[in-house]
């Protein structure tokens, strides 16, 4: 997911199409990152609201339009610190209607998708928000470490081993499901 640099400097020159179309672009994984991170659906969409706005306020001052993904990404994530910070209490509630993808009730192994799906659901509250954030963005949204590295302000070995952690959390979480 990376916006085309032409789009981008149109949107920094005040051309809300352009705006618009890095909008349209970017709404869908801002959402889901932000869902991912906050775990409530309402929750989430303030905080991409929130970003877009302040993107929109701040595009002009954007030096590199190629760096735009990463910055634009550090906007929502530092508005989903906040968010969990702000609200620690209501943050021990997690949703996860909204996480867990049904599959189709045809399907050959659906109860077992679906135990899979809320399992990994789980694991994944269970991870401190930065490490779930630096695996949404590995895993769902295929960064690098040093592009994550960009994103969340942390150094790459930090990412690196941040990651190597939060893996081996959700692979003994998973594996004690199993067991069940």
């Amino acid at each position: 997911m990376k916006a085309e640099k032409e789009t981008v400097i149109k949107a920094s020159k005040g051309d809300k199409d352009a705006f618009a179309k890095l909008y349209y672009c970017f709404y869908k994984d801002f959402y889901n990152f932000a869902l991912y991170s906050l775990g409530n659906p309402e929750d989430a969409a303030d905080v991409v609201a929130d970003a877009f706005v302040e993107i929109w306020r701040n595009i002009g001052k954007l030096r590199n339009p190629e760096a735009f993904s990463t910055w634009a990404f550090r906007i929502l994530e530092i508005r989903c610190k906040k968010e969990i910070s702000g609200k620690m209490e209501r943050r021990k509630i997690f949703c996860f209607d909204e996480l867990v993808e049904i599959p189709s009730p045809g399907s050959e192994n659906f109860e077992e998708d679906i135990a899979e799906e809320v399992a990994l659901a789980a694991a994944l509250s269970e991870l401190d928000p930065e490490e779930r954030t630096i695996v949404i963005l590995s895993v769902i949204y295929g960064y690098t470490r040093k592009e994550i590295s960009g994103i969340i302000g942390k150094p790459q070995g930090t990412v690196g081993s941040k990651l190597f952690r939060a893996y081996a959390k959700l692979r003994k979480r998973m594996e004690q499901k199993e067991l069940r």
